[in-house]
């Protein structure tokens, strides 16, 4: 026999054995389920949260909701017997809806429909909408919103572009209760910028835009800047480390605090200038003797931040700072203990932003107070500390 169609009739059985087979129910009907009962309806944000009694069938399986939200998107939602209640949700109005139920069994029997009626309470994405404002701020707009219920919502970010067109600048999902987004890198002219909000069920808010003219910003000259080393300061010149390599501008140096600085461990810059701070940019130092060492080996966690809006006493007494800031650095990714994604390090590389308040007064004196360090280290090391601003002076 010809070899070729030898290996043809040898393969025909896989070939039929590998077709698609035919979805089958997991058992025998025992007959139609019954229908659900007692169905009460809560109203929630966004939907509607159902409870019924299941009908008390020897094969029943599932309940089964479908609907269809204010997108014109069918939905289904399916809870197994064990449970009495589903949820609804994807709603983004107030207006009356109607709900399917079935009651489903195990050959994939339906019951007779059961409908149910519901007004849905204001969704998650309508309440944030309300509270977005977009404001000035140092080389661009200032975003902030509220989202009480911390339901993940989507948010588009646009500007500007090189051209001059309106184009996303970014796009972020947030569960958080208290937003604040900055976009920078704006000469102060009036610009406008919009954000869009969505949520996971496709439901969008309309643009909001506003115009702004961005304050006038720049990175203040380290040149002028020194460490302090007040009385009750710790200080930052250990083993390889020294104070002045924090404001080198150089990431391959450090300063770095001796083991048990930690919590609790101050270091006091004067700016050299008077100036309206924007924001401050901490360096994680990231190598080791080559070793990447980036969220972790004493890197800085979480630190405060103080403000002296004149010459303060060596002594370091703090009766004369004023605490405006808790700071904390976190990896983006989320990833625990020492995984480090490229996500991670692209952020470490390009530092970690602080915000000053816009009502922040003008200042020379600035006083970080290092309490944490990944790891749980109690030494801390820093690579490099940056200031924004305007000067008055």
């Amino acid at each position: 026999m010809n070899t070729r169609y030898f290996k043809l009739i040898l393969l025909l059985p896989f070939l039929f054995s590998c077709s698609e087979k035919e979805q089958l129910p997991i058992s025998e009907s025992l007959g139609k389920p019954e229908v659900v009962t007692n169905v009460v309806i809560e109203p929630v944000a966004g939907g509607a949260a159902v409870s019924y009694k299941i009908p008390n069938s020897e094969d029943l399986l599932a309940v089964k909701c479908v609907y269809t939200a204010t997108n014109g998107k069918e939905y289904e939602v399916t809870a197994s017997y064990y449970e009495n209640k589903l949820l609804i949700q994807g709603y983004n109005d107030t207006s009356e809806h109607t709900a399917t139920l079935y009651a489903v069994n195990r050959a994939q029997e339906l019951s007779d429909p059961v409908e149910v009626k519901f007004t849905p309470l204001e969704s998650s994405l309508t309440k944030a909408v309300k509270t977005v404002t977009i404001e000035q701020d140092f080389g661009g707009a200032r975003f902030t919103w509220r989202n009480p219920e911390k339901a993940p919502l989507n948010i588009e970010f646009l500007g500007p572009d090189s051209t001059g067109q309106m184009s996303t600048l970014n796009i972020m999902t947030s569960d958080v209760d208290q937003n604040v987004y900055n976009i920078r890198g704006y000469a102060p002219v009036l610009n406008n910028f919009s954000m869009i909000l969505s949520d996971n069920y496709d439901n969008y808010s309309d643009t909001i835009t506003a115009e702004v003219t961005p304050l006038f910003e720049e990175k203040l000259n380290k040149k002028n800047m020194r460490v302090m080393n007040l009385a009750n300061d710790k200080s930052l010149t250990n083993w390889e480390g020294r104070d002045a390599y924090i404001l080198d501008d150089d990431h391959n140096t450090f300063g770095c605090f001796i083991t048990n600085a930690l919590p609790g461990a101050p270091a006091t810059f004067d700016l050299g200038t008077v100036a309206k701070l924007s924001r401050l940019v901490i360096h994680q130092r990231i190598y080791n003797f080559g070793a990447n060492i980036a969220y972790g080996h004493g890197n800085p966690r979480t630190f405060e931040v103080y403000v002296c809006d004149h010459k303060p006493d060596q002594s370091g007494d703090w009766s004369e700072w004023t605490k405006v800031m808790d700071c904390e650095i976190v990896k983006p990714s989320g990833s625990p203990g020492s995984t480090v994604t490229d996500l991670d390090m692209d952020v470490a590389k390009n530092g970690h932003e602080f915000s000053f308040d816009l009502s922040q007064v003008p200042v020379r004196y600035v006083r970080l107070v290092f309490m944490s360090a990944f790891g749980g280290a109690t030494f801390s090391n820093i690579a490099d500390v940056d200031f924004y601003g305007s000067i008055e002076e």
